[in-house]
């Protein structure tokens, strides 16, 4: 599911973004959860409280906060959204930039603007899909989730299991987990300590997980079943 937001103060437009959205998804075929905002301050405190987005669609000249300054703001909770600006003034476009948008509309927006927009975005969104991005210390990094094998909890940081060797980060496994669970690529929780790829699991034995590399990793038995579970309605597996 891809989730939506889109801030205008203007109702007309904001139902007439709504309805393309909305168009887009049946025409598409795809599952949008989309929610409509009437000024900056209400998506802002939206976000704060831990609402996340994968795109916002944001207008500029709003009364009572300018979206400019709502981006400004969005982005002190959320680096990840896809933030499109929509204004019926091009001036902004250099101040626009500060909140990194990925894309900048100008009122009338036209129905094949907005479509070729939506398609670039998702686009980018599908590439990110497969990338993990994590800080640890002052440095920025990412991992190619296809090939993660497991996170490992170790005490106060999470250790990066990858074909080509281990990163860190100081952040929980559960943190981790939620950040992780509308991801294509799929992580299952087999233990306190471990959440492994499903791609990665060859088998269960006993109180074991193996991997296709030969790694065995702990499965606790409270999570044995639910893995099993999973495993069972999304692909043969072998159980010894």
């Amino acid at each position: 599911m891809l989730k939506i937001g889109v801030c205008d103060d203007d109702h007309l437009l904001l139902l007439e973004a709504e309805t393309r959205l909305r168009r887009i998804g049946i025409e598409r075929e795809m599952n949008l959860d989309v929610e409509t905002f009437c000024d900056g301050d209400e998506i802002v405190r939206a976000v704060y409280l831990g609402k996340r987005f994968d795109i916002i669609y944001m207008d500029i000249e709003m009364r009572r906060m300018n979206g400019l300054m709502a981006a400004e703001r969005i982005r002190e909770y959320d680096r990840m959204v896809q933030i499109v600006f929509m204004t019926s003034h091009q001036r902004y476009i250099n101040q626009a930039f500060r909140s990194a948008p990925i894309g900048y509309l100008v009122k009338p927006v036209r129905d094949p603007e907005f479509n070729n927009n939506f398609s670039h975005i998702l686009n980018l969104i599908e590439t990110k899909d497969l990338y993990y991005h994590f800080k640890y210390g002052r440095t920025e990094s990412q991992v190619y989730l296809k090939k993660v094998l497991y996170f490992e909890s170790k005490l106060r940081l999470t250790e990066i299991a990858c074909e080509e060797g281990r990163h860190r980060l100081y952040k929980s496994l559960e943190e981790i987990e939620n950040e992780l669970k509308d991801r294509k690529i799929r992580f299952i929780r087999i233990h306190q300590s471990y959440l492994v790829s499903f791609t990665q699991i060859a088998r269960i034995s006993n109180d074991v997980v193996e991997l296709m590399d030969g790694t065995c990793l702990p499965v606790s038995r409270s999570r044995r079943k639910e893995v099993e579970e999973i495993m069972f309605e999304t692909m043969g597996w072998c159980q010894v």
